[in-house]
């Protein structure tokens, strides 16, 4: 859900702008997708069951994206000490609480992601161990 109302940076709750919201779903998906391909391509060549461990990857990239859209935060802005609502309101943040408030959340959904994208990776492989090849 994109609200189009969000036009303020607001430390650790808001970076970005409708625009880029879709770029973070859009880069979520596209991170789904291959990991779907990368597993179909897996199971067609019946590889050992320990090479689906490399889905993490695509599926890291997956879930920080719909993480980064869902919660209205860049982890690439955080980082950098900026925030980008429009082409033409961009900005960065000069005050260091901020900067550390934006830090810790760009830690916690890299957190949410890598956790989700191992927890999500070891499931496929336990079930392809058991069930598929």
């Amino acid at each position: 859900m994109i609200n189009a109302e969000i036009k303020e940076y607001s430390p650790g709750k808001c970076n970005i702008g409708p625009k880029e919201i879709r770029k973070r779903y859009l880069a979520g998906f596209l991170g789904f997708i291959v990991a779907a391909i990368l597993f179909v391509f897996l199971s067609f060549f019946r590889v050992g069951y320990l090479l689906f461990i490399i889905l993490i990857f695509p599926l890291f990239l997956g879930f920080i994206g719909f993480y980064q859209g869902y919660k209205k935060f860049c982890v690439a802005n955080a980082i950098a000490g900026i925030y980008v609502f429009s082409d033409t309101k961009k900005g960065s943040i000069k005050d260091k609480k901020s900067h550390r408030i934006d830090l810790k959340k760009a830690l916690t959904l890299i957190t949410y992601s890598f956790i989700s994208a191992a927890m999500l990776t070891m499931v496929i492989t336990l079930i392809v161990y058991y069930l598929v090849i």
